[in-house]
């Protein structure tokens, strides 16, 4: 199978254009999001905080808030990009020749798979260790303990391994290259509304607010919240009321409400976020079942 993952690897990046314009669309995105979302949210903090300027303490924060959405989308698109070559491969007709060959059907899916959950595990940790860089500056990396960038690296580990379970039912209706490029398109709009990426979860009606709570990808954002932001916060409301800091934690998806206006522990979302790649990929296999 080790094969099968270099081959996806060798095929994904023999087209040098699409390659590095998967890493210069990380870029793109960093420079759209610090020009527009973040003075939003700036804004929202000076009123909260009754003050006429924005400290350099409160633009980090809002730069780490960014850099938590950003790195929940490229979770999701750069894994879901290199699904390409499967996609590709089932166009061609690659993947008759394989159900010929003496590797299972299986193991040549899971070669797909974890090729795409490795390669969207390095491009998450590069853009998000890279954002952190160009928005706060690279000796603002300095801040953060080996215990924190291995927290960061568990959770984006987790939501690609997410992104991949929801891919995959997905895309065992796409045929063809021409639908791959559409379902990119659709779902990272999708996922940027959705997770809390490009309004924040406050802004919103409390019926959406749940959807938005319950979809997995809101809770991997939250969580990386937390990690990123923690001394930021801490800094920024050193002596702002306990309820202002609440209502900007609520509003701003750093922590994260059930019906009831309870908290969700971390705990609970982690346990949560593995239940569902279970059932997603309980809900896979159940398809493939149906299809042959």
């Amino acid at each position: 199978m080790l094969e099968l993952i270099a081959r996806n690897r060798k095929v994904y990046t023999r087209d040098r254009l699409a390659f590095f314009m998967s890493f210069l669309s990380v870029i793109i995105l960093i420079l759209v999001y610090q020009v527009f979302l973040g003075q939003i949210q700036i804004d929202a903090i000076k009123e909260a905080l009754n003050s006429d300027t924005a400290s350099t303490d409160t633009i980090q924060m809002v730069n780490y808030w960014l850099i938590s959405g950003l790195t929940t989308i490229i979770s999701m698109t750069s894994t879901l990009g290199a699904f390409g070559v499967m996609v590709s491969d089932r166009e061609k007709k690659l993947s008759e020749d394989f159900k010929v060959s003496p590797v299972s059907n299986f193991k040549v899916e899971l070669a797909y798979a974890v090729f795409a959950i490795l390669f969207g595990i390095i491009m998450t940790m590069f853009s998000c260790v890279f954002a952190i860089g160009i928005f706060n500056g690279f000796s603002s990396l300095l801040d953060y303990s080996m215990t924190d960038y291995l927290s960061i690296l568990g959770v984006t580990s987790l939501g690609t391994i997410l992104s991949a379970a929801i891919i995959l039912p997905i895309l065992t209706f796409i045929r063809t290259s021409s639908a791959f490029t559409t379902l990119s398109t659709i779902v990272g709009t999708f996922i940027g509304f959705i997770s809390g990426v490009y309004l924040s979860i406050g802004s919103v009606g409390e019926t959406l607010q749940q959807v938005m709570t319950w979809f997995p990808l809101t809770q991997v954002n939250a969580l990386l919240k937390q990690i990123l932001m923690k001394d930021a916060i801490s800094k920024v409301f050193d002596h702002a009321p306990s309820t202002v800091i609440t209502n900007y934690k609520e509003s701003y998806g750093v922590i994260l409400q059930n019906p009831s206006g309870e908290h969700l522990s971390n705990q609970f979302m982690f346990a949560y976020i593995s239940i569902m790649i279970v059932v997603l990929l309980g809900v896979h296999f159940m398809i493939k079942k149906v299809k042959k």
